[in-house]
């Protein structure tokens, strides 16, 4: 079990572990690991919305179901949402840059990619990930 994951994996993991009579230390680093870790953050991150956790009300992205889906401003304000929210709640990505990708097969979803540097204990790697934002306004992560 690899430290680069979050508090809740490797909490579940711990228990697992223990339950079959086995425990794994958490000091090494496991880049893939830590790639897929920030990953699936970054999906809790994108999927919720401001107001649903008391402990942060600003965390997750605002509602922003209300403008026009299809506008240049709309495009843009999502990016900005996207970059504040992720430099605020994934503290292992850095210099985080989006970019709209057009996708010419659904003129519904929106893409963007997520290029960052990511840092752990071995030292830092770029990253990317790529978003699709569906019709209904859930994200989906891939990278």
């Amino acid at each position: 079990m690899a430290r680069e994951q979050s508090l809740l994996d490797r909490i579940g993991t711990v228990a697992r572990d223990r339950a079959q009579g086995r425990y794994a230390a958490t000091t090494g680093e496991d880049a893939e690991a830590l790639m897929e870790s920030v990953q699936r953050n970054l999906t809790r991150l994108l999927n919720s919305r401001h107001g649903m956790s008391e402990a942060a009300p600003d965390y997750g992205l605002p509602a922003l179901m209300d403008m026009v889906a299809e506008s240049p401003e709309y495009v843009r304000t999502v990016q900005e949402a996207i970059r504040n929210t992720i430099e605020k709640y994934e503290p292992r990505l850095r210099r985080v840059r989006i970019t709209h990708q057009a996708d010419e097969g659904d003129k519904r979803t929106l893409v963007f990619r997520v290029e960052a540097v990511m840092v752990g204990r071995s030292g830092e790697h770029r990253v990317w990930y790529q978003t699709a934002i569906s019709p209904t306004g859930q994200f989906q992560v891939t990278g």
